[in-house]
């Protein structure tokens, strides 16, 4: 009588590699999610003070002052691309000339010191326009915005 043998199924060490694979990712991710609701600091820290002034803003203000500063804000793309141009040639130069960066890094500091104060006198201008109500209203939204309250417990526009 002649042995027969079963055919060897290649593909099952295959699939449990892929098996054991993807219940690795899934515990993983369901390990790394909760360490970081547990532990998660970034929720305690507050944003940036503009950005924060910037978004309790109603849409309808937001878009005007967009609207009114794309001009400035298209001349600062202009210089840091050309700055980053110039950076790049500076670090490439030899000898390497600090000055030079220096230099570099002074006008992009001007620039943008430029714009954060247009953005602070047009956010200004629209808060001292604001009705008593307004203000309290803007206050609350800000106060939403720093807290990180949800979108859904008070209308933003």
């Amino acid at each position: 009588m002649s042995e027969q043998s079963k055919p060897k199924r290649r593909w099952m060490p295959v699939l449990l590699i892929v098996s054991l694979a993807i219940n690795l990712l899934v515990v993983g991710a369901v390990v790394g999610t909760a360490l970081r609701v547990r532990n998660n600091d970034h929720v305690k820290t507050p944003p940036g003070f503009g950005s924060a002034l910037y978004r309790a803003l109603p849409k309808h203000e937001r878009q005007a002052m967009r609207a009114e500063l794309s001009g400035l804000h298209r001349q600062g793309v202009d210089h840091r691309a050309a700055d980053f141009q110039a950076l790049g040639d500076a670090l490439r130069a030899e000898p390497f000339a600090a000055d030079a960066v220096e230099a570099l890094l002074g006008q992009q500091a001007q620039v943008m010191s430029e714009m954060q104060s247009a953005l602070q006198e047009q956010w200004l201008i629209r808060v001292s326009a604001m009705s008593p109500k307004e203000r309290v209203e803007y206050a609350d939204r800000l106060e939403d915005v720093v807290h990180r309250k949800s979108k859904a417990g008070r209308k933003h526009d």
